[in-house]
């Protein structure tokens, strides 16, 4: 017989969001369900504004990770949460990078 375990699952790295962070992901997330919930929205001129807003938006805030938004531009990617993809990927940079300054820190104190 298998016992399993009691221990639960725990990822600090999911609660570990400060308000920056929870805003940005809310404002990506919202973007991506916006294109899908109102197929309205997904007309050619009213569409593409939702698109250069989310753009300019994730420009602005991820820095040049922001320009992997771009591909929301690209005809038939639009299933594709280009948004909150590249929130992602500005997320697990920027923790990447403080991971490793903290490291460098570390190593300085040896």
């Amino acid at each position: 017989m298998v016992k399993m375990s009691t221990k639960t699952l725990s990822a600090p790295w999911l609660v570990r969001l400060n308000w920056d962070e929870l805003a940005t992901l809310l404002f990506c997330v919202s973007m991506d369900i916006v294109e899908y919930i109102l197929p309205i929205l997904m007309a050619p001129f009213i569409g593409d504004i939702i698109d250069f807003v989310g753009i300019i938006f994730c420009v602005f805030f991820f820095n040049w990770v922001g320009f992997i938004s771009l591909f929301e531009l690209v005809p038939g990617l639009d299933a594709v949460p280009c948004f909150s993809a590249t929130w992602l990927i500005w997320y697990l940079w920027k923790r990447r990078g403080a991971q490793l300054r903290i490291e460098e820190e570390l190593e300085r104190w040896k």
